[in-house]
C-alpha cells in the first residue's frame, strides 16, 4: 500500500524545477573567457589592420607598376593569357582586379582598397597557420606581426599583388603544417591547392614550391607516419600539377624571353638587406630573432610535432628567399625586395612560435617589436609620394592636343602616362609604338632595348607629326641607376633630348622640372611643336 502524500511534499519534477539554479564556478568562467580571448584578440588586430591599411594612403597616386596593373587589368578575361605571356607575370590576380574593377571601377582608392583587404585578410589567416601546430596565443603572436609588419603595410596601399601572395602564402603554409605535420589528407590536397594558387600569382611562387620541396623531405626522414607522409604529398602534388600545368608553356616561354631585365644582380649584402627588411630594420629584426630563437632553444624537448613544424616552415621560409637570390645569380635576374612579401608569411608563423615558446619575454618583445613598427612604420605621405606622373599630367593639362606624340625613353612608364594624361595621345619608346598603350611587351626587352635607335624609333614618329603639332619627352629621372636596363635608359632618354633640341623642325615650349624626387619613379617633361615652317631638318 502506498503511503499517501502530504500537504507539504513537492514531486521529484516539480523539485528539480524550484531548484535554485548552479551558476558556473568562477574556473569555468575563466576557462571561457580564456577560449574566448585569442580569438577576440585575433579579430582585434585585423580591425586595427583595416582601419590602419584602410586610412593611411588609400588614395595615393600610382607609379609604373600599378599603372601596368590596372591597364591590363582592364582588358577582356580572355586577353589576359597572351597580354601577361609578354608581360611576365602569372594570371590570377589581374583576373581578381579586372571583376573587383568591373565592381568599383579604376580609381586609385578602389585598386588599393583590393590590397587593403588582402592584408587585412592576412592576419587572421597568420592565426590559423599556427594555431593547431603551435597553439592559440603563437597565433595571436603571429597575428600580431602580420597586423603591425611594415612591408605589409607599405603593399597594402599599392594596385600590386604583394599582399595577395602574402595571405596565400600563409594559408599554404597553414595548410602544410595540417597536412605533413598533422596528417591531414584534405589538407594536403588544401596545401597543393594553394600552393598552385601562389605559383600563380607570383613567380617567387615557384621557389616556395621548392621550399615546401625541402620541407616536405624533413618531415620523411624524421617525422611519424612516413607512409601516410608519401601519400599526402602525392595528394599535394597531383592536386597542384592539376592547377598549375596549363600555365608551365607561359612559364617557360616567360622564363626564356621576359624575365625582370629591370632589376639588378644580388650581392651577399642583399641577404642581410632582405632579412632587415622583412623584419622591419634592425632593432627590430634583432629583437624578434634572439627572443625567438631562445624560446626555440628553451623548450627543445617539448612537443616534437611542433619543433617538426618549426623546423619545415623555416625550411620554406630560408630556402624560399635562397632560391631567388641564387635564380638571380645563376641566370636572368628576378630580385627585388618588395617580392620578400612572399616568403615573409612562413617568417611570421615560425616567429609567432617561437615568440609563444619563449613566454612572458615573448610577450614583452611583440609589445616592444609592434611599437617599433609602428614608429618606424611609412608615413602616408611616403606612400603616396612614388611618382610624380600625376603631377606631370596636372602641369601639362591644357597642353597637349590631341594627336601629341609623347616620347617615354623608360617603355614601363606608358600605362601610367595613359592612365593620367588627356585621351587621343600617342606614344612612342625605345621599344618602338607600342602595339598597347595600357601594357608593355617586356618580350627580350633589354636586347631590344640596346638595339634601338633614333632613326627606327623616334625620328619617324615626329617625321609623321603635322604642322602645329606637339611632342612631349617624358623623361625618367632615377638618381642612380643600378642595372642594366636603368642605365640603357639613362643613356636613351639623353640621346633623345639631344636629338629633340637639335631638331630645326622644333622648337622647345618649355619644360616641367619637379621640385621632389618621388620614391620609386620620377620624371621631367620637355615639350616641343613642330614649327609650321621649316626648311631645314636634322638628318638622323
Amino acid at each position: 500500500m502506498t503511503r499517501p502524500m502530504s500537504a507539504t511534499a513537492v514531486p521529484p519534477v516539480a523539485a528539480r524545477m524550484l531548484r535554485r539554479p548552479r551558476l558556473p564556478s568562477g574556473r569555468a568562467v575563466l576557462r571561457v573567457l580564456a577560449a574566448a580571448a585569442c580569438p577576440a584578440a585575433v579579430l582585434a588586430l585585423a580591425g586595427f589592420a583595416a582601419f590602419e591599411r584602410g586610412t593611411n594612403a588609400l588614395g595615393a597616386r600610382l607609379w609604373v607598376d600599378e599603372g601596368i596593373s590596372i591597364g591590363i587589368a582592364q582588358h577582356p578575361l580572355a586577353d589576359l593569357p597572351a597580354l601577361l605571356r609578354r608581360d611576365g607575370s602569372p594570371p590570377v590576380y589581374y583576373a581578381l582586379l579586372h571583376w573587383w574593377i568591373g565592381l568599383f571601377g579604376a580609381s586609385p582608392a578602389s585598386t588599393h582598397a583590393l590590397s587593403v583587404l588582402f592584408a587585412v585578410l592576412a592576419v587572421p589567416a597568420c592565426a590559423w597557420a599556427a594555431w593547431s601546430t603551435f597553439g592559440p596565443r603563437a597565433g595571436v603572436l603571429a597575428a600580431s606581426l602580420a597586423a603591425f609588419a611594415p612591408l605589409v603595410g607599405e603593399y597594402a596601399d599599392e594596385t600590386r599583388m604583394y599582399t595577395l601572395a602574402f595571405l596565400l602564402a600563409a594559408l599554404a603554409t597553414g595548410a602544410f603544417l595540417r597536412a605533413f605535420v598533422g596528417g591531414s589528407r584534405w589538407w594536403a590536397a588544401g596545401f597543393g591547392a594553394l600552393a598552385a594558387l601562389l605559383a600563380l600569382t607570383h613567380g617567387w611562387g615557384v621557389f616556395y614550391a621548392a621550399g615546401a620541396a625541402c620541407a616536405l623531405f624533413v618531415t620523411l626522414v624524421v617525422g611519424p607516419r612516413r607512409r601516410q607522409t608519401v601519400v599526402n604529398a602525392l595528394i599535394a602534388v597531383a592536386v597542384g600539377a592539376v592547377l598549375f600545368a596549363p600555365w608551365v608553356p607561359t612559364l617557360l616561354f616567360q622564363v626564356a624571353h621576359t624575365g625582370a631585365p629591370w632589376s639588378h644582380t644580388p650581392d651577399p649584402r642583399s641577404l642581410t638587406r632582405a632579412g632587415s627588411r622583412m623584419l622591419g630594420g634592425r632593432p627590430a629584426e634583432t629583437v624578434l630573432l634572439v627572443v625567438a630563437i631562445g624560446g626555440l632553444l628553451a623548450s627543445a624537448r617539448r612537443a616534437s610535432g611542433a619543433r617538426l613544424g618549426l623546423a619545415c616552415i623555416g625550411i620554406i621560409a630560408v630556402v624560399t628567399v635562397l632560391a631567388g637570390y641564387e635564380a638571380s645569380r645563376l641566370d636572368q635576374p628576378v630580385w627585388a625586395l618588395r617580392y620578400l612579401a612572399l616568403p615573409l608569411a612562413p617568417f611570421v608563423v615560425a616567429i609567432g612560435a617561437g615568440l609563444d615558446r619563449a613566454g612572458p619575454v615573448g610577450l614583452i618583445a611583440v609589445v616592444a617589436v609592434c611599437a617599433l613598427f609602428w614608429v618606424g612604420k611609412p608615413s602616408a605621405a611616403a606612400l603616396e609620394d612614388k611618382s610624380n606622373v600625376a603631377e606631370l599630367a596636372v602641369a601639362m593639362r591644357g597642353e597637349l592636343p590631341p594627336g601629341t606624340l609623347v616620347a617615354s625613353p623608360q617603355p614601363e612608364q606608358v600605362p601610367v602616362l595613359d592612365y593620367y594624361l588627356p585621351g587621343r595621345l600617342r606614344y612612342v619608346t625605345p621599344l618602338g609604338v607600342p602595339r598597347d598603350d595600357r601594357a608593355v611587351d617586356w618580350t627580350d626587352a633589354l636586347r631590344r632595348l640596346r638595339a634601338s635607335r633614333v632613326r627606327t624609333t623616334l625620328a619617324p614618329a615626329v617625321r609623321r607629326l603635322r604642322p602645329g603639332a606637339r611632342v612631349l619627352l617624358v623623361a625618367p629621372r632615377f638618381g642612380h641607376p643600378d642595372s642594366p636596363w636603368t642605365r640603357t635608359i639613362a643613356h636613351r632618354e639623353r640621346h633623345w633630348l639631344h636629338w629633340l633640341e637639335r631638331n630645326r623642325r622644333l622648337v622647345e615650349l618649355g619644360a616641367y622640372v619637379p621640385t621632389r624626387y618621388a620614391s620609386r619613379a620620377t620624371v621631367a617633361g620637355v615639350l616641343f611643336e613642330r614649327k609650321l615652317h621649316a626648311k631645314h631638318s636634322l638628318t638622323t
